[in-house]
């Protein structure tokens, strides 16, 4: 979550006490309306546990959606 922060103090022009609690924020949000099957890899990614395994999950929940 460091990165989301650093980039809403650099781009929004936001205090870094602020970043963090838009950041806390959106993690919550993200939380509450994402299905299941896919909240995991992205609350992973988003707290900064192990990134690439989350996405690689990610990946692999939505059956290449993306490929």
């Amino acid at each position: 979550m460091n990165a989301i922060i650093q980039k809403l103090v650099a781009e929004a022009d936001l205090s870094p006490e602020q970043a963090a609690k838009v950041a806390e924020v959106l993690k919550n949000f993200l939380g509450e309306k994402l299905p299941d099957i896919v909240r995991e890899p992205v609350m992973s990614a988003l707290s900064g546990d192990n990134v690439d395994a989350g996405a690689d999950m990610l990946k692999g929940a939505l059956g290449g959606l993306f490929k």
